[in-house]
């Protein structure tokens, strides 16, 4: 909770109680206009010094025993410390009031000392309580700041992880294949390694980039899907229908990468039965990847960042809405477009 809110509570609280006394002068009171709000004014004084000093030795020992497992004890001795403390401020008030007053209703001693604690120890715990419930919204709150940062430099490692791993394990498959077409075709070849230097080049740029255009992912894709298409030959087809308007949109760089490798990876690829992948701009704010279903018996071993990295970074981007779909026959992402 915000400081200036923390105080406009104990303010509320004094001004509530320097009301609550103020309503008992009657016409019948016989002290003067002038001695009233000289008395009204040292009531309020002494009930703000009084929360003020109660509150901050709250603070003082959150400081001193930090953390919420020492609640309790933190409770117990902020009272300890509180009780006299209070009860001084409430006699030394009273003692002022008393000056301003024709008919002094005080008569110090014992009972008036019992009164004093008494109520000392109510306002103690009401105000600790208060102090307390602050610290406690603090402390969660940070708490929940501190688990969302966990979150993303976790979520920020895994991706690291996923583009490190997206080098080696396709260059290998890259290099399998230009071998091939070095001796078979060196036209293709020669296109193969442009298109290759292409998608590595975007690799490295978008290394440090959370978010990036659409237009540039689906030219990276475009090079990547000539690579692939290059292995797996009409077993392999491509879609792309995008409007022209939406390329200046952004998302976060290698999620249709990822998209396009699980679709290659848990699906059958082949002529006879060739492996679909469409995308499209469904709407004016949302791309969909669509494939569809012919999975595979064995599927290959996973790099454990998939679907859920994604949804889980569009989510710290404040756009949580990524949707999945599976029927029997396709497989549909749907990413929200950002502005």
């Amino acid at each position: 909770m915000k400081k200036e809110y923390q105080w406009l509570i104990l303010l509320a609280g004094v001004l509530l109680l320097v009301v609550s006394n103020a309503i008992n002068f009657g016409p019948e009171d016989e002290m003067s206009r002038q001695q009233k709000i000289s008395y009204l004014l040292i009531l309020a004084t002494g009930i703000a010094v009084q929360f003020f000093s109660v509150f901050a030795v709250g603070k003082w020992m959150q400081r001193r025993m930090p953390g919420l497992p020492f609640t309790y004890k933190r409770i117990i001795r902020s009272f300890a410390i509180s009780v006299p403390l209070l009860a001084t401020l409430m006699t030394l008030s009273d003692m002022f009031l008393q000056y301003y007053s024709d008919n002094p209703v005080y008569a110090f001693g014992w009972k008036t000392l019992l009164l004093n604690l008494t109520q000392s120890a109510v306002t103690a715990l009401y105000i600790l309580g208060l102090s307390e419930a602050f610290y406690h919204y603090d402390q969660l709150n940070h708490a929940e700041k501190e688990k969302d940062e966990l979150l993303r430099i976790n979520l920020m490692a895994q991706y690291d992880s996923l583009k490190q791993q997206v080098s080696p394990h396709f260059l290998f498959n890259s290099l399998n294949s230009l071998s091939s077409l070095i001796s078979i075709d060196p036209a293709k070849a020669e296109k193969f390694v442009e298109e290759m230097s292409e998608v590595y080049r975007y690799l490295l740029q978008s290394n440090q980039d959370e978010l990036t255009s659409l237009g540039r992912e689906l030219d990276f894709i475009k090079s990547y899907v000539h690579l692939l298409k290059t292995r797996f030959g009409e077993g392999f087809q491509v879609d792309i229908d995008v409007a022209e308007g939406a390329r200046q949109y952004l998302i976060p760089p290698l999620t249709l990468q990822l998209l396009v490798e699980n679709a290659v990876k848990h699906n059958e690829t082949s002529t006879a039965s060739p492996l679909r992948l469409r995308i499209f701009t469904e709407g004016s704010d949302r791309l969909a990847v669509v494939n569809n279903l012919q999975k595979r018996n064995i599927t290959l071993p996973s790099v454990k960042v998939g679907l859920a990295n994604i949804v889980a970074r569009y989510r710290l981007l404040n756009h949580p809405y990524v949707e999945i779909r599976e029927t029997e026959t396709e497989f549909t992402v749907l990413l929200p477009l950002i502005v």
